[in-house]
Order: structure tokens, then sequence, then C-alpha cells
């Protein structure tokens, strides 16, 4: 859901940018050193469909801030990023909320006519983990909650365990991550949470938060003061999902099949090949972790309902709006969108790539 200011009268005035004055602060913070800084621009990215949710890029002028050694602050070897958002009122009243926590990925300096810049692109603190490969494998026992192996998976790799609380939902059997060296950690954990129809992601705080892949329309909210629309319609999504499971044991291989059977929808698959005018296009989806027939078939549906809609997206535009995230749902003129992601621009607008549901 959004994350709302505090302040109804600050939440209301987003809707009027005349009444309002943008307010934002980032704190850069290495070995002990913590720099709060404004940029002069930037815009941030959250996006729901990526394994790293968050990046972004901030532009910040003056010779003082300018890096010329790697040990720098503004230099992309460990240095984190908290971004806070918010407006002020023109009572000088202030409301803000949390947009991310990110590392320096890059750093570029350059001179112009009348100033020096630094040019700092920013990236999902995901990045931390995904790039500390294994070196030799690690196994979760069978019967670990999905909370405490993700919680294992990076305390292995980063040495600070998040804290992760318990799913509900446990290994079958053993996990065994880094067999294959090509396959970063973190996108091993985001593999088995999708045998379970489920993902995880920084939120806005750079706690990890674990969740359904598939956005409830119920928790739809009205969305106004829209700016602009624009319609892109230039995928073919599959509208056949199959999902395999092959377990480790040497269990019987299990298989299910998810078809969009409504005749209503664009990408309807037909009652049998080149009965729709879509036609038919697969995707494969294939886990050791899928042990039972209905695991394979709640993999196939849940697959299905995030490709269903997404050959039809749009771009919706807004005023400034940092309290919008991605995976919210959003109602407009009563259709219920998905937002897949969200870029803020600290200078202009907010735009929206948003899917009907």
């Amino acid at each position: 859901m959004a994350t709302r200011f505090s302040s109804a009268r600050h939440q209301a005035a987003l809707s009027v940018p005349t009444g309002y004055r943008r307010w934002s602060r980032f704190t850069f913070s290495r070995g002990g050193l913590t720099r709060t800084l404004e940029p002069i621009s930037g815009s941030l990215t959250q996006d729901a469909r990526r394994n790293a949710r968050w990046d972004g890029r901030l532009t910040f002028a003056g010779d003082n801030l300018l890096p010329r050694r790697p040990g720098d602050l503004l230099t992309p070897f460990g240095t984190r990023v908290e971004a806070e958002l918010g407006l002020e009122l023109l009572d000088g009243s202030v409301a803000t909320v949390p947009y991310g926590t990110y590392e320096i990925a890059s750093s570029r300096t350059r001179t112009e006519a009348d100033q020096r810049v630094v040019e700092v692109g920013l990236i999902d603190i995901s990045d931390r983990v995904e790039r500390y490969r294994f070196e030799t494998a690690l196994t979760v026992a069978a019967g670990t909650d999905l909370g405490p192996m993700i919680n294992t998976v990076v305390t292995n790799r980063v040495g600070v365990n998040p804290g992760v609380s318990t799913v509900g939902a446990t290994l079958g059997v053993a996990r065994i991550f880094g067999l294959d060296p090509s396959t970063a950690p973190w996108a091993e954990i985001l593999d088995v949470l999708a045998g379970f129809s489920r993902t995880a992601w920084y939120d806005r705080v750079g706690e990890i938060q674990v969740g359904t892949i598939v956005p409830d329309p119920a928790t739809a909210y009205p969305l106004d003061a829209l700016t602009s629309l624009s319609a892109d319609f230039d995928t073919r999504p599959p509208n056949v999902i199959v999902a395999r499971g092959e377990p480790q044991d040497g269990s019987e291989p299990v298989q299910a099949t998810a078809i969009d059977d409504d005749p209503s929808s664009p990408t309807y698959a037909g009652t049998g090949p080149g009965t729709s005018p879509y036609g038919r296009v697969t995707e494969f989806f294939a886990s050791p972790l899928l042990e039972t027939v209905s695991q394979a078939q709640s993999a196939a549906n849940t697959i299905l309902a995030r490709h269903v809609g997404a050959g039809a997206t749009y771009t919706l535009t807004r005023p400034y709006d940092p309290t919008i995230t991605a995976g919210d749902v959003v109602s407009v003129d009563g259709a219920a969108l998905a937002v897949d992601a969200v870029t803020l621009d600290l200078s202009g607008e907010t735009s929206l790539q948003v899917r009907e549901l």
C-alpha cells in the first residue's frame, strides 16, 4: 500500500502543486562518516518487476563535494544512502516519508560554465547480497520457514541478520545455494520464493519484506490529479504457463498448466490451438521445490496472473508524489491498475507504469 504522510493536510496538498514546496533529505554514510546533502536535481525509481527494486541518480554542485580519491564519500565503494522525501506547506509545516535505501553504484564529475557537479548513480542495497557469490555451497535444511531461510542466506553473505519474520511456508526439501556459480544469492532467494508464489524486496527503510506476487484489486485506492496518460501495446505476454517440479529426492516429477481462459481477455488462449485471435504463447517455470501437483498449479496460476494485462501497459503522470509505492493498486475512472514501477523526478512530475487487472 501507499506510504502516506502522517498529516492529512500534507497528503491532500499533493493534488494542489501550488500549495507546497518540495522537501528532500539524502543521508550519505560510510565508515563512521555521515553527511546530509541536498541535490540540485535527480530522479528515483522503484520497479516491482525487477529483482533489485530501487535505483536512482542524483546531481550535486560544489567543489567541496567533488570526489577526488576512491575513499571519498561520494564514490561507489560502500557508501550507503538513505532518502527521505516530503513537502513543506506555506505555513512552514513539513511532512515526510522514507523513499528507499541505496548504495552508490557510480560517480562522475564534470565542470560546467559556472559550477562543478558530481553525478551519483544509486542502486538497490540487495546488490550487496547479489555481488558476493558463493565460494562453497550453502545448505538450508528441509522444514525451514522461508523467512529464516532468507535470514540464513543474507547473513552468510553480508554478516548481518535482516530479521525477516516467519512466513508460514516451509521448504519441503533441503535447498542447496551456490551450486550454479552463474546465479547470484539474491536471485536464488527470489527463485525459491517464486515456487511459493511469493517474492521479496527491500522496502522504503531498507528492510526485507516478503509478499505475494499478484496485486490484490481489493486494495485499490483512488488516484486523482493526473496530468497525462499514454498507452503502450508492444509486448506479447504468455497466456499458457507450465510449472514443473523435479524434487531433488528422486520423487516423480510433477507438472501443472494454467491457461488464460477468459474470453474477454485480449490474451485469451481459446479452447484449443487456433481458436483465439491471439493464439497461444507458452512460458515454462521449473523449481525443485514444487513437490506436488497442487504446488505446481498454484505457481502456474500465480505466474499467469502476473502476466495477464502485461500486453497493455499505461504510463500515468501526476504532480510530485512520494507516497505511491511500486506494487500498489490504484483506481482510475473505475479501473483497477497495478503499479509496476514509479519514477519520481525531484524537480518534475511522478510517472507510473501501470497495467489493468
